[in-house]
């Protein structure tokens, strides 16, 4: 009898899960469920690409898989809702009737835009999480003169970048004392709010308890007034489904490093699942692209009958302005010295070390020299901080000389 594997959520996860399938050489059914109309997309370029794009017609191109692949791959692909998991009949129920019985199921949910408490759900304030999403904000903007962002995390500055390229003038309103204090050291915060300010963004800190208010033309926010109003203040998982199947859930759906559930053949993967992170075991949900990819990739081998265990180094990379930067490892990783290379037009590469192992690179513009240390985060490999602040050592040829002075080979390198 042929098997089934249900794949909830049409995302990122979900579709790279069913392609992975396949690459497995499972050949049984493979049902791939998403609540959005869209084929499965990337959400990267909602926050960038499309809003700043000329031709309205072709804003967007950032489709997981070309259309023909999930018939190529005898992918069965489905615009619809599940309401409801039978975890002991091995069954879900659709929101436009039906009902689908499977043998594995895969939860990759994903997750929402977290809302603010009071703020209205009306014609001048948006949130920014799916494709509808980025495409009604798009129109918006181009009637517009002034936004309010608020939140000042990564994807608030991706959009206030985007809006000050579309000529807006853009306020953003942060509770904290600074930007991003949680995931950057407070040099490189500075920065970039200052590089941000360079391009016309104006920030306001300590915004407690604001106020949001619709009127027939735009939005008040705290005492002022806007065109528009946009809302980045984090995301939340996507459970409901697990939970009300009782599934267990905390801060996502809770799974091992198999990336299984709490519920005999449910396995769960990317923005929804919280997993078990390094040799702590540390209750960890990472909202990225790569977690995303590469959490659903092991899930399904694993349903495919190929055991292996989950264990990512973390990296995430966002744009803003004219700066790429990207991040390697966990940011809250108790990082007790910070090591610089700066190089020229702001380029730099930050390295986080905690008891003489790097545990965290930041680079702005450098993304190869990231990739020149990743073994060495990687593998926790002791490095000597003098080596790596010595700026006549290049970094693509540190990894080599680390070894080789571990080993005792202290030879010429080339």
């Amino acid at each position: 009898m042929t098997q089934t594997v249900l794949i909830i959520g049409a995302g990122q996860a979900g579709a790279r899960a069913a392609q992975a399938l396949r690459m497995q050489r499972y050949e049984g059914h493979i049902v791939l469920v998403g609540d959005e109309r869209h084929a499965p997309y990337e959400r990267p370029p909602l926050s960038k690409d499309v809003l700043v794009a000329k031709d309205d017609d072709a804003c967007f191109n950032g489709w997981v898989h070309a259309v023909e692949l999930y018939a190529d791959a005898r992918i069965e692909w489905l615009s619809d809702r599940v309401l409801r998991l039978d975890t002991q009949a091995h069954s879900a129920t659709l929101e436009h009737g039906g009902e689908l019985r499977y043998d594995h199921c895969l939860l990759t949910t994903g997750g929402r835009a977290r809302r603010l408490p009071g703020a209205p759900e009306g014609p001048h304030t948006f949130y920014l999480r799916t494709l509808d999403d980025a495409m009604r904000l798009r129109a918006r903007l181009a009637t517009a003169q002034s936004v309010a962002v608020i939140g000042g995390g990564f994807l608030g500055l991706e959009f206030a970048a985007s809006a000050r390229r579309r000529g807006l003038d853009v306020s953003v309103f942060e509770t904290a004392s600074s930007l991003l204090s949680r995931v950057l050291p407070p040099m490189l915060a500075e920065r970039l709010r200052t590089k941000h300010e360079a391009h016309g963004v104006r920030f306001v800190f300590d915004a407690m308890n604001l106020q949001v208010t619709e009127h027939a033309t735009g939005v008040q926010v705290g005492t002022e007034n806007f065109d528009l109003c946009v809302i980045a203040i984090g995301q939340e998982s996507n459970d409901e489904l697990a939970k009300a199947a009782g599934i267990a859930t905390n801060n996502g759906i809770v799974v091992d490093r198999h990336c299984r559930t709490s519920a005999a053949d449910i396995y769960a993967a990317g923005d929804c699942a919280n997993f078990p992170y390094g040799a702590s075991g540390r209750a960890t949900r990472l909202e990225s692209w790569q977690n995303a990819q590469e959490q659903a990739i092991v899930a399904a081998r694993n349903i495919a009958g190929d055991a292996c265990v989950y264990a990512p180094t973390p990296w995430f990379w966002t744009d803003q302005n004219d700066w790429n930067i990207q991040m390697l490892g966990m940011p809250d990783s108790g990082v007790d010295q910070w090591i610089e290379r700066a190089g020229a037009d702001g380029k730099t590469v930050l390295m986080g070390l905690r008891d003489g192992v790097i545990v965290h690179v930041l680079a702005i513009n450098q993304g190869g020299d990231l990739r020149a240390i990743r073994r060495l985060v990687e593998e926790a490999v002791p490095v000597d901080a003098a080596m790596l602040a010595d700026p006549t050592i290049k970094l693509r040829q540190l990894d080599k000389l680390v070894r080789s002075t571990h080993s005792g080979d202290h030879g010429v390198l080339v």
